[in-house]
């Protein structure tokens, strides 16, 4: 075949094969001129967003309050003052100033105790204790232990209040005589309502030696518990 021949054959097999691609319809559609599919998606994912639920976005529902007019309006509960302190409040105070008083006679037991080295303690009980306090300004007290038999005042100490509870000075003597000192080491008070509670140690030094040439020393402990009349 000659040169001429197989040109034309072949330019007749290109014509037949570009006729049969544009007879042919193409099996996917192309999308835009980009010539990317377009994802359609499923059938759940067309439907309207308003319709998709949310359960993370859900709210519970709050409890409705009651309604006043199903009821009594609230009534303001006020807390009373002296809330946290026993047996009626403090000691009783000046209208108005809340000063707190604490003079007066009080009346009930005592328990005076000697410790002897070596020895058993001496105890003394009273049950007709009498104890007296006189206040100078707000914190100034002067405490006297009477004796109920006589009415004489046995001793007297000092203490510093600070509303309803007193320290005693230390170094002042009582329950001493001509023979011994004895000498207040510390000691407390405290007034609830009328009820007064007397605690102080102390130390007693006889003056006289023993016949062995030692000073003796002993300890003691004094307790009172009484009310003001």
């Amino acid at each position: 075949m000659s040169v001429r021949a197989r040109i034309a054959v072949g330019s007749s097999a290109a014509l037949l094969f570009l006729a049969a691609c544009h007879e042919l319809p193409s099996g996917i559609p192309l999308a835009n001129a980009g010539g990317v599919m377009e994802d359609t998606g499923t059938e759940r994912d067309r439907r309207p967003l308003a319709h998709v639920d949310a359960p993370a976005l859900q709210k519970e529902p709050k409890p409705s309050l009651p309604s006043p007019a199903h009821g009594p309006p609230p009534v303001a509960v006020e807390a009373p003052l002296d809330a946290g302190v026993p047996d009626g409040g403090v000691g009783a105070s000046d209208a108005g100033s809340g000063t707190v008083t604490w003079a007066g006679d009080y009346f009930g037991s005592d328990r005076l105790v000697r410790h002897f080295d070596g020895e058993a303690d001496d105890v003394e009980l009273d049950d007709k204790a009498h104890t007296r306090i006189e206040q100078s300004g707000t914190s100034s007290l002067v405490i006297s232990i009477v004796n109920s038999a006589s009415n004489d005042v046995i001793c007297s100490v000092r203490a510093s209040a600070q509303g309803s509870s007193a320290s005693l000075e230390p170094g002042q003597s009582c329950f001493g005589d001509e023979g011994s000192t004895a000498t207040v080491t510390d000691g407390r008070v405290s007034l609830s309502a009328d009820r007064l509670v007397l605690d102080f140690n102390g130390k007693v030094v006889e003056n006289d030696e023993d016949d062995d040439g030692d000073t003796l020393e002993f300890h003691l402990e004094y307790h009172f518990d009484g009310r003001r009349r």
